[in-house]
Formats: structure tokens, C-alpha cells, sequence
């Protein structure tokens, strides 16, 4: 059994839990998913990983409510438990392992930004040094996508966050 430690709505069909899964969140990489199941008699429901905390032994998901199972899913509360949490499954996403010249031209579709901030974390985890540079590499891109403005904000809070779990929430890159 595996633990939601916390369970919110983030829209009317949009709900987010972070769940106590320590063996997933110790080898998990950045685009790998977990398959959950909320209890003997439901589905089995392949969710992207959104982010982990090595140290906690948590994993978030987000969830859209879109079918019976999801719907289901989205009943659980803080404190009840998935039957089944399996993973990580799949293979990391690219993006971790591509060189920065290849990442900004990936970037310029802003839907490689969640990742983005994903390899930002995954590299301030082996080498903060590499991960500054990573942020000072993508700066001139993210300009071109985002605007200079919205670029450095989102660049002063994802340096400022470091590898401080409560700064590195998605609200705070809204």
C-alpha cells in the first residue's frame, strides 16, 4: 500500500497527490511514469512522474479526471492509500542526457518548460556548478520563448530555489 501524504485540486478536473513511494523516487529520472491502481478491482493507470523528493521518498503526479478510473482516483484523500504504485517505468526522457545546444532548440516550444525545470533539478542534484551554467546556457532561449521579462523571473526563481523543495513548487513558476 502507498500512502497520499497529500492530495489537492489544482482545477475543477486537475488534482495533484504526492504519494510515499521511497524505492520510485530513489531511481526515478526525469519522463519515466509509474502505473497506479487505486484499489483490487480498478485499472491499471499509467501517470507521468512531475516530480520526486530523493530524500522524503515522495512522488507527485497530476492527474486530469477523464474516466472512470481517473475519476475514481481523484476521490482519494490525504492519508488513503493506492493498492498498487508501480515504477519507475519507461525510459527517462531524452532531455536528460541531450547536450544544452540540442535542449534550446527543443525549447522553443514552450511544452519542453516542465522539463526544463526537471533537468534543472536533476542536475543541481549531481553538480549545482553545472546547473547554473545549464540556466545561464538556456537564458538566451528562453528570452526568444517566454519574453525577457517572464524569462527572468523564471530563471531568478529557478536559481533562487536551488535544490529547496518547497521553492521548486509549481506554484512558483505560474
Amino acid at each position: 500500500m502507498y500512502k497520499i501524504l497529500n492530495a489537492k485540486d489544482l482545477s475543477s478536473n486537475i488534482f495533484l497527490m504526492e504519494v510515499e513511494a521511497p524505492r520510485i523516487a530513489k531511481s526515478c529520472l526525469p519522463g519515466q511514469f509509474i502505473i497506479a491502481k487505486v484499489d483490487e478491482k480498478s485499472e491499471r493507470i499509467p501517470l507521468t512522474i512531475c516530480d520526486y523528493d530523493r530524500e522524503k521518498g515522495t512522488i507527485t503526479i497530476v492527474v486530469q479526471r477523464i474516466g472512470a478510473g481517473t475519476i475514481k482516483m481523484g476521490r482519494l484523500q490525504t492519508g488513503d492509500y493506492f493498492r498498487d504504485f508501480t515504477g519507475p517505468l519507461g525510459k527517462p526522457s531524452e532531455l536528460v542526457y541531450e547536450n544544452v545546444e540540442d535542449l534550446k532548440k527543443l525549447a522553443k516550444a514552450s511544452e519542453y518548460a516542465p522539463e526544463m525545470v526537471t533537468k534543472y533539478k536533476y542536475l543541481y542534484e549531481q553538480d549545482p556548478e553545472k546547473a547554473e551554467q545549464y540556466l545561464k546556457d538556456i537564458k538566451y532561449e528562453l528570452n526568444n520563448i517566454m519574453g525577457q521579462i517572464e524569462a527572468k523571473e523564471f530563471l531568478d526563481k529557478l536559481a533562487e530555489a536551488g535544490d529547496d523543495e518547497d521553492k521548486l513548487d509549481e506554484n512558483n513558476f505560474k
